[in-house]
């Protein structure tokens, strides 16, 4: 029951719930917030999703807007920042304290095999398999799966009539843009002639990224009172959260799909004295134009290629980091000194020093956090461009300081 909860939520967090009130804002003081947003630049651009804070007295509290099928590195960035908070309140609807773990067996489900071939078909990444529950910071905060379930017998509610709920409040928007004279947005490329000429995965990540934005409301369908999916479930993270804060945290991170945002923001703001404080946004899909390494087979196995020698170098890094910081020393080193550092008892790196296009391998640190990553520029050679490649440091779960 707990994979159908998620499942079926994590198609509804690419939909957010409407605002009741006003023009959704990125301000750092105004509400109501905007939790999710395409920008285009040029023949491309970018999803973005939201990182809203807000306080009340000492506590402080940051909603973290997931959308659950992403770029790699936003999920990278989230697990750096989720290990600032004291304690981060996460979403699913799963037996209590359950941790998901990235190797996790899936087995036969329809809607897992849906997000996988969604996530194989634009080059994104899928949350459950980048973020790191682990950590002895993540608290759940979530329905069971009978909570859920008990949840909707009271309310008259299943799925198929959430579903459908949405559904029509989508038509009722498209018949009220029609009404305006508003163009509704499609697809204006054949697909399939896209994919051999190796643009597919751009358009079809441009298509789906600007439909985020036009269905932002169908969320917001459904009978008075809301529903389990989205409200009933926020009120269970609220519980949680006022259990943490009684506890003494004063930081705390929740971790929700886009859609419960709105909905969550308005009852901290309203029902619980907070005020935000301020509003950022990460970019959750990378939609600049680029050939499709899988079209230009040479090129994909020169970029398989790579990754696979940064994981190894990814590994040897950890080992040099960790031992570097038992003694007191945070400096970086090179992809040489890795080499060299053998002899001294290291463990084994005999890798390449430079990638398939004659450019050093890179290491430095990241933005947040204490790991470091390594890095390739690139078949253009060129810093931080789109076709650079990147490997964190390994992590280990919990909060340990190396």
């Amino acid at each position: 029951m707990h994979r159908v909860i998620a499942s079926a939520c994590s198609l509804l967090a690419l939909t957010p719930l409407a605002c009741s009130q006003g023009s959704p804002t990125d301000k750092p003081t105004e509400t109501p917030s905007d939790f999710i947003r395409f920008v285009e630049v040029d023949k491309g651009g970018h999803l973005d999703t939201a990182i809203t804070t807000y306080k009340r007295g000492d506590v402080e509290v940051i909603l973290y807007g997931a959308v659950h099928i992403a770029d790699e590195a936003c999920f990278e960035a989230l697990n750096d920042r989720f290990t600032t908070c004291n304690v981060l309140l996460y979403e699913l609807g799963a037996p209590p304290d359950y941790r998901p773990e990235k190797n996790r067996p899936t087995g036969f489900d329809p809607l897992t095999l849906l997000q996988k071939g969604m996530r194989n078909s634009m080059q994104l990444a899928f949350q459950l398999d980048i973020i790191d529950y682990q950590p002895d910071n993540f608290v759940h905060a979530d329905m069971t799966p009978r909570e859920f379930r008990e949840s909707m017998e009271e309310r008259g509610e299943s799925l198929l009539s959430i579903i459908f709920d949405m559904m029509m409040s989508s038509m009722e928007r498209e018949r009220e843009k029609a009404e305006r004279g508003e163009d509704v947005r499609a697809a204006d490329f054949d697909l399939v002639t896209a994919f051999r000429s190796g643009e597919g995965r751009h358009l079809l990540r441009m298509t789906m990224a600007t439909m985020l934005e036009e269905i932002e409301m169908m969320a917001a369908g459904g009978k008075e009172g809301g529903s389990t999916l989205l409200e009933g479930r926020n009120e269970k993270c609220l519980e949680v959260l006022e259990r943490e804060i009684r506890a003494g945290h004063k930081k705390i991170g929740i971790y929700y799909g886009a859609a419960h945002m709105p909905h969550l923001e308005q009852r901290l703001v309203e029902d619980m004295g907070f005020s935000k404080v301020g509003h950022e946004w990460l970019v959750a899909w990378d939609c600049t134009p680029r050939r499709d390494p899988k079209y230009d087979r040479a090129l994909g196995k020169l970029r398989r290629r790579c990754k696979k020698e940064l994981g190894v170098l990814a590994e040897a890094a950890r080992w040099q980091r960790r031992h570097r910081t038992a003694n007191g020393n945070t400096d970086l080193v090179t992809v040489h000194e890795i080499r060299e550092a053998e002899r001294l008892g290291a463990e084994p790196y005999s890798g390449p020093v430079q990638d398939p296009w004659g450019n050093d391998y890179i290491i430095e640190k990241r933005k947040i956090g204490i790991r470091w990553q390594v890095k390739s520029l690139g078949q253009d050679g060129k810093p931080d461009t789109a076709d650079d490649i990147v490997v964190q440091e390994p992590r280990r779960g919990g909060l340990r300081l190396f």
